[in-house]
């Protein structure tokens, strides 16, 4: 994620040149009002005009020139969250099917929201008000230099001392922000599953636990926001107390100057103004230092989330499916117990098959070894005799189609839910309502396919889901259709029509994996395969 915040750096670029121009204006007032002062004192009107000007000028100039200043920041951070949470997104996309379900959805919540929120305000904001503050600091020390050089060497040792503070007091804040995000996380889990059972916790009379196990963790995060603003407290009254030394040295040294008539009252004045202008860049130092290195740890964490454990090269695209899925001696298992062991069996392009057998028996993990989520420990999947584990993800998902119990479907159009997004014509769209058994449906919509879907669907039926899945696949030309346990909460008479229609589908492979087993649909099937004992044979 980090490195796609490096994508902003241009416009990073553009404030830098921005803020050196204000601070450099700044420096000049600084020095234009020093001469004014003294030519006023010295009693000479004509150059004390001309100075007067030259600070009206520089002045005036300040207001545009932080008006682009405050701009850029805003399309510098623009650029950065956004490119961010793009990276982000994109990357958990990349991730293996398998290895992202086995994580709660709650993770990648969390770290779009509270992380990205942290490294928004600790990093980015933080890399920008440190650059900022570097800038006003260098040019405020030349300016002093420019009528006392020994306030140089002064200005270097205070920016030495903040230096050192900040980076012995970083460690620990790096240890309790991942703390702080781990409890995050878990927060909104929490949250999900507590919402997710709402109608349990209320007829159970839940409410009670429901409130203490949210005071626990809200406390638990709240505790630790504490903890993380104390240890900034007394980064803080450290960095005060260096800087509270620093402004005393300098008064002494400009007015021991003053009193030996080596440095004017300009000076002084010039001396003191630009006091604030050495000190806030160092309280910025030293406020945003121990949060930038803080997030080295969270840049880890998220990285972890997005890093896929199975790496194995692909190497091979398929084209399509032209003959034959075949398992030789296919084990496999999620630890160390197989949930399958020497598997073989065949099936045909074209031909539909039931997958029956007990819960638990490896119905699911046979489907799942099929559409690509695992890879078998041992023995092969061949695929037109080419080994399904060589074959890129990208190119197999294009063949298949998937049918799940719960069918997800997007808050837009029926349209939109249908073609994903993808540019079909009319007819290629009309006939695949018409194959999946929509047609009736659609027409009887007064906005047809323009109708809006809200909430995953609430607006229509369990069944006219289905039949919205059939039809994405048959629209993307699938050539195998896998179902899983797509019956199983829909009512007998609807279930018979999807399976009736799923099963005329010519030309199409269909793998049915279901306990929902209808005998004058059962004989349609070309093959039934029993999966129980970590076996699979065929009836």
């Amino acid at each position: 994620m980090k490195k796609s915040i490096y994508k902003a750096l241009p416009y990073l670029i553009l404030v830098v040149i921005i803020a050196s121009v204000c601070a450099i204006l700044e420096g000049a007032m600084s020095v234009s009002m020093m001469k004014t002062i003294d030519v006023a004192i010295a009693g000479n009107k004509e150059l004390f005009k001309k100075e007067a000007i030259m600070l009206i000028i520089l002045a005036l100039s300040m207001l545009p020139a932080n008006i682009l200043l405050s701009f850029g920041k805003g399309l510098y951070k623009r650029k950065a969250i956004v490119s961010a949470k793009v990276n982000y997104v994109n990357r958990v996309f990349q991730k293996n099917i398998n290895e992202f379900q086995r994580d709660n959805n709650a993770k990648y919540v969390s770290t779009l929201t509270n992380d990205v929120n942290t490294i928004e305000t600790n990093y980015i904001d933080g890399i920008y008000e440190v650059i900022i503050g570097i800038i006003y600091f260098i040019v405020s020390v030349i300016v002093i230099a420019y009528v006392s050089p020994a306030a140089l060497g002064i200005g270097i040792g205070i920016g030495a001392i903040s230096t050192i503070i900040s980076i012995l007091l970083s460690k620990p804040m790096q240890k309790h922000h991942a703390q702080r995000s781990e409890l995050y996380e878990g927060y909104t889990s929490y949250i999900k599953e507590v919402l997710s059972a709402f109608h349990i916790i209320k007829s159970n009379n839940l409410n009670e636990k429901v409130k203490n196990d949210f005071y626990n963790r809200s406390h638990a995060i709240q505790q630790k926001g504490y903890i993380i603003d104390k240890i900034y407290t007394y980064i803080s009254a450290l960095q005060n107390l260096n800087m509270i030394l620093a402004l005393f040295i300098l008064l002494g040294i400009s007015t021991y100057m003053a009193v030996n008539g080596s440095l004017s009252l300009g000076g002084v004045i010039l001396i003191i103004n630009n006091m604030e202008k050495i000190m806030m860049p160092i309280m910025r130092f030293g406020e945003w230092m121990p949060k930038i290195f803080a997030t080295k740890k969270l840049f880890e964490k998220v990285e972890d989330t997005l890093t896929n454990q199975d790496n194995y090269e692909e190497t091979v695209s398929l084209e399509g499916f032209k003959d034959s899925i075949d398992f030789n001696n296919v084990t496999f298992g999620y630890d160390e117990e197989n949930i399958l062991q020497n598997i073989n069996l065949t099936l045909k392009r074209g031909e539909k098959y039931l997958v029956i057998g007990p819960s638990g028996g490896g119905k699911s993990t046979l489907l799942k070894l099929l559409r690509k989520y695992f890879s078998p420990k041992d023995g092969e999947i061949l695929i037109d005799e080419k080994n399904l584990k060589d074959v890129t993800k990208t190119s197999y998902f294009r063949h298949i189609s998937n049918i799940e119990q719960q069918v997800f479907l997007f808050e837009d159009t029926l349209k939109n839910n249908i073609t994903l997004y993808k540019d079909f014509s009319e007819e290629e769209i009309n006939t695949a309502i018409e194959r999946a058994g929509l047609k009736s449906f659609v027409e009887s919509l007064t906005q047809g396919l323009d109708t809006m879907i809200y909430d995953n669907g609430k607006n229509i039926s369990g069944g006219e889901k289905s039949r919205v899945a059939i039809a994405r696949g048959l629209l993307q030309k699938a050539d195998i259709i896998f179902l899983d346990e797509a019956f199983a909460s829909l009512d007998s008479k609807i279930a018979k029509e999807i399976e009736n229609t799923i099963l005329n589908l010519e030309g199409i492979t269909v793998v049915n994996v279901s306990h929902v087993i209808f005998e004058d649909t059962k004989k349609k099937y070309d093959n039934i395969f029993i999966v129980k004992n970590k076996s699979a044979y065929s009836i």
